[in-house]
């Protein structure tokens, strides 16, 4: 009672049905790589376009917010000369509490990127400079200034107001 298992492989050899049928089977398939690799290369695209108009839309948002900061901070250079001359005027402990709200005041500002032009002693600058006036001092060099009249302001390097002096000139 043994049975004996006998494996018979039969050859067929494919017939020119079968390989059209590949042939067929292979254009689709080449069709449909080339088809995904387009949609891929499509794909990609949209995401670096996408990426770029982010990046786009965040320096438009921060030019647009300092912008408005520049305006604030222009509205606020007359109260900033204002402290000044009130703290000029206010000699000893009446001045104190005055003095500490300016520096608080500054403490703020310069945080947002305010900076003050106080060139006295330093060369004159006519991008940063506005000349109010002319001295004659011995001991400094022509076109040197000699007095700040008003302070100037700039924010995040770019001026928003030039500095009134007077600048050393000696008539040679």
């Amino acid at each position: 009672m043994s049975e004996e298992r006998t494996d018979v492989q039969t050859t067929t050899e494919p017939g020119p049905e079968a390989d059209a049928e590949v042939a067929r089977l292979r254009s689709e398939l080449d069709a449909a790589t080339q088809r995904a690799n387009e949609l891929l290369e499509r794909a990609r695209r949209a995401q670096a376009d996408y990426d770029n108009l982010q990046k786009r839309a965040a320096r438009d948002a921060e030019q647009v917010r300092e912008m408005a900061n520049e305006g604030l901070l222009v509205a606020l250079l007359p109260l900033l000369d204002d402290f000044d001359h009130a703290i000029a005027g206010l000699p000893g402990e009446a001045g104190q509490g005055v003095r500490m709200i300016q520096e608080k005041l500054w403490g703020v500002l310069g945080d947002a990127g305010l900076e003050p032009v106080d060139p006295e002693g330093e060369p004159f600058d006519p991008y940063e400079h506005e000349v109010v006036g002319a001295a004659n001092d011995e001991g400094l060099s022509n076109g040197i200034v000699k007095e700040v009249v008003q302070k100037g302001y700039r924010y995040r390097r770019r001026l928003l107001r030039p500095a009134k002096v007077i600048v050393v000139k000696r008539g040679e």
